[in-house]
């Protein structure tokens, strides 16, 4: 086998391990999701409520169009998780804000998701190892909470 046929298959594998990560993830995150009787698309928002915003900004940083997002925040103002405000600034504007319950839920979800993660059957210097790496590749983004 050539040195540049075994850095592919290396680099395969690589990838395979990664996209696996993000399986793992996403299967702990869709189980939170039901847990808190939450589709995906509602967690997602409460993801981005973390300051309050209008619902179009909402559908901005969910990448949804507008009018999907009005059910999204209509649900989880049925369930007081969301309440709908009106901006000191345009009166015009409703801004979306976390209710208390709302917040709570939102900080156990996240609080939830890091301690439940995958990578925590790494020691800490893997965990320190794998983030040096994995920064040589990709900027981090921020997290929820």
């Amino acid at each position: 086998m050539s040195r540049q046929g075994g850095d592919q298959d290396l680099t395969r594998d690589v990838l395979r391990h990664i996209v696996g990560v993000i399986h793992a993830m996403k299967e702990l995150v869709d189980g939170f999701a039901a847990e808190f009787d939450l589709t995906l698309s509602q967690l997602n928002a409460l993801k981005n409520l973390e300051t309050p915003c209008s619902q179009r900004e909402l559908a901005q940083q969910l990448h949804f169009d507008a009018s999907n997002v009005t059910d999204i925040v209509d649900r989880l103002e049925e369930r007081g998780l969301v309440v709908r405000t009106v901006d000191p600034s345009d009166r015009r504007v409703r801004r979306l804000v976390l209710t208390p319950e709302g917040d709570a839920i939102r900080r156990k979800l996240f609080d939830r998701a890091i301690e439940e993660a995958p990578i925590n059957t790494l020691s800490s210097p893997e965990k320190a190892q794998l983030r040096d790496l994995l920064a040589k590749i990709a900027d981090p983004v921020e997290l929820p909470i």
